[in-house]
């Protein structure tokens, strides 16, 4: 059986990425920046901004196989905090890679996940976006990803080390903590439900559109890749179609079980905001065999679901 380490392994994709590896029989353990107190035995406490306690973690475990999930993920916030997401992002891919380099003769299969914030806005006749589309990131967090790549290629082209790079498009379900549209609607759906807010729900710019996957599928596709993606090629993750924010919108408020109104918020708008993004998924597909599987109407009654049994909110 192999041995899989999965970095932020308590976040919300690591979470949905133990349960699929382990489904495939794999031997898994993981990450966490904050260890909490019930920790699983599997699951160390790892900072990967932390040289030290990296190369320490890697030198300790040598699993056969990395997907480095921890990172700074929230693009609209990385406008208030460039610095950190790119100490996360940039650094911390660093630090990990360094710490494998080091050990003489270990080689394991990494997975590095990128972003669709890689490419930023793309013209209407370039759309489709695929592994070939040139780099346009409008924000911190993109140009960070646009760095993690370029690193992940010098270390396969210096080092030969066995690094696959996933870009995944945006992604949502069930676990989904607030600070991204969904689950912030869901949330706040399921507050007023209850009767704990009023029936307003403030939003943002809700005309651009999005290519919007499942969570699950995403995670099938890293372990798709763990076992045949190819060192030092990048691997579009997408639906292949995008829909506009606002529908995704008012699919959670006809899931609601009450009236909701929406009002727009101007402290919401990000400085830059792309218009349209969607991904050609074909080379993971010609790879792997990988499809999205999951109708997004699913996608956001799980989400919605997971926030109404959440307790208090």
């Amino acid at each position: 059986m192999k041995e899989v380490l999965i970095t932020g392994s308590e976040g919300f994709v690591g979470h949905h990425l133990w349960r699929e590896l382990e489904n495939a029989g794999y031997d898994v353990y993981g990450t966490v920046l904050n260890p909490s107190p019930n920790l699983n035995p599997k699951v160390f406490p790892c900072d990967v901004t932390n040289l030290v306690a990296t190369e320490k973690l890697i030198s300790e475990l040598r699993p056969d196989a990395i997907i480095h999930l921890a990172g700074w993920s929230n693009q609209g916030s990385s406008f208030a905090n460039p610095q950190k997401t790119f100490e996360i992002n940039v650094i911390g891919t660093i630090n990990l890679l360094e710490s494998v380099r080091k050990i003489e003769g270990y080689r394991p299969k990494i997975v590095a996940i990128g972003s669709a914030a890689e490419f930023g806005e793309v013209s209407l006749e370039k759309l489709l976006i695929n592994e070939e589309t040139l780099f346009n990131p409008t924000s911190p967090y993109g140009v960070s990803k646009v760095a993690s790549w370029l690193s992940c290629k010098q270390y396969v082209s210096s080092y030969g080390m066995d690094i696959v790079y996933a870009i995944p498009f945006n992604h949502t379900g069930p676990g989904q903590a607030t600070g991204f549209l969904a689950p912030d609607i869901a949330s706040q759906i399921v507050a007023i439900e209850r009767g704990d807010k009023e029936a307003i729900i403030l939003t943002g710019n809700l005309s651009p559109k999005r290519d919007i996957l499942d969570v699950r599928d995403v995670v099938r596709a890293y372990r798709l890749l763990l076992e045949k993606g190819i060192a030092g090629e990048r691997y579009i993750i997408s639906t292949g179609k995008s829909i506009q924010v606002k529908a995704i919108v008012d699919k959670l408020l006809s899931f609601s079980k009450v009236e909701i109104a929406l009002k727009r918020d101007e402290s919401r708008i990000r400085p830059t905001e792309i218009s349209d993004s969607y991904g050609d998924h074909q080379k993971i597909t010609a790879a792997t065999g990988w499809q999205p599987e999951i109708p997004l109407d699913q996608t956001l009654q799980d989400l919605l679901n997971y926030y109404r049994e959440k307790g208090k909110i």
